[in-house]
């Protein structure tokens, strides 16, 4: 039986660069998928020259996953870059496929124009956020509300949240299109076979050993709501002064968050890493996580977490109460409110052998419900299926 070929489509494959957790997440299902029914590729649309490119690139390849980057992204020439990309994609007739899988605002886009010339028989989009283009709102009303449900051959999102929102648009309702949910997912790998020096880590990272380190990872902007974690550091200093706060990522509010920090007079206790390879190796070098997000789909990051066995603290906002439930996988807080982290992370700090509690069993359900091959399973399913209707 000849297999299914399926394209994912992606705007990056630097996991450490804009796309973070759902870039990850998608060279793990391209790795993740059944080779006897599936045979998975990935074209990224950009390169975002971050310098670890290359390093995921050689993940897909020594995993037999072909794959390849369009084009370089010019920041200062968006739309050049979009034309560019898909200049370059379309003549690859070596990357045609049966599926385009697209996870993105532009790659959905891209999908729709790539299905004639790459001659793709079912297109798939993913939505990884509770909220499609958040800085081009017209264009969510048009592309999303209007133009996905009747284009894409299957949306899927990755929370219950994101899929009813899909399933409420007006032209999904007239049309019966449904969209499915399917969560994100990690390779536990990652975690179960990596040793960890503590210690050698926090000093490598400029925490002392004996400190205590609240940990967060993201890209450096605003839906991340990190102003609102650097606002709740004093307070939690009163109480703890031997805390340090880490926030792992890079980002367009990058500079204005360290501006805040030297503000808050907070300097010394929040250290900003930067884009790291080694995000495994920080989180389990934790003593607790905080997600201050005041918009996500299903956070990789928080299933992360969970796997190394970090407590979770999180902002209460769609996505993140699908896997924080609030005492006892972890602790909720509300969104866009300091003074009210703060005291939780207080909590949290003052409560250790409780928090340790959670953290296990936050570990057990997500290694129930969101591994990688699960997840790979659930999208072969679907992919067969579609196909199915050709035959």
């Amino acid at each position: 039986m000849k297999r299914a070929r399926v394209l994912q489509v992606v705007s990056g494959i630097s996991v450490e660069g804009p796309l973070g957790g759902s870039g990850r997440f998608v060279i793990e299902l391209a790795r993740a998928l059944d080779r006897a029914e599936i045979a998975p590729m990935v074209a990224a649309i950009w390169d975002y020259h971050t310098g670890f490119e290359q390093k995921w690139s050689n993940y897909l390849t020594e995993a037999g996953v072909p794959n390849i980057i369009a084009v370089g992204w010019d920041a200062a020439a968006p739309y050049r870059s979009c034309v560019r990309s898909l200049q370059a994609l379309q003549v690859r007739s070596d990357f045609a496929a049966d599926i385009l899988h697209s996870h993105g605002e532009f790659t959905d886009l891209a999908a729709i124009y790539l299905r004639r010339p790459l001659r793709a028989k079912r297109i798939v989009r993913t939505v990884h956020s509770t909220f499609e283009w958040s800085k081009r709102r017209h264009y969510g009303r048009f592309f999303s509300n209007t133009l996905y449900p009747l284009a894409f051959d299957q949306e899927v999102a990755v929370s219950q949240r994101a899929t009813c929102n899909l399933n409420e648009r007006l032209v999904a309702r007239l049309g019966r299109r449904q969209a499915r949910c399917i969560p994100n997912a990690i390779n536990f790998q990652r975690f179960e076979k990596r040793h960890v020096d503590r210690v050698q880590k926090r000093l490598e990272l400029g925490v002392s050993a004996d400190a205590l380190m609240i940990g967060t990872v993201g890209r450096l902007v605003a839906v991340k709501g990190f102003r609102y974690l650097i606002s709740a550091v004093p307070a939690v200093l009163a109480e703890h002064p031997d805390a340090h706060f880490l926030i792992v990522g890079e980002g367009v509010e990058g500079d204005q968050l360290r501006a805040q920090a030297h503000a808050e007079g907070v300097a010394e206790n929040v250290h900003f890493t930067g884009s790291r390879g080694d995000v495994e190796e920080i989180l389990l070098s934790m003593d607790l996580f905080v997600s201050s997000s005041l918009i996500e789909g299903l956070p990789t990051v928080i299933l992360e977490a969970m796997a190394a066995r970090v407590p979770v603290v999180a902002s209460r906002i769609p996505g993140n109460v699908e896997l924080v439930i609030d005492g006892e996988t972890g602790l909720l807080v509300p969104a866009s409110a300091p003074a009210e982290l703060a005291s939780v992370i207080n909590t949290a700090l003052a409560n250790p052998e409780s928090m340790r509690q959670m953290a296990i069993a936050a570990q057990r359900m997500v290694q129930e419900r969101f591994s990688i091959e699960a997840v790979a399973d659930q999208y072969a399913t679907l992919y067969l299926g579609l196909l199915e209707r050709d035959r």
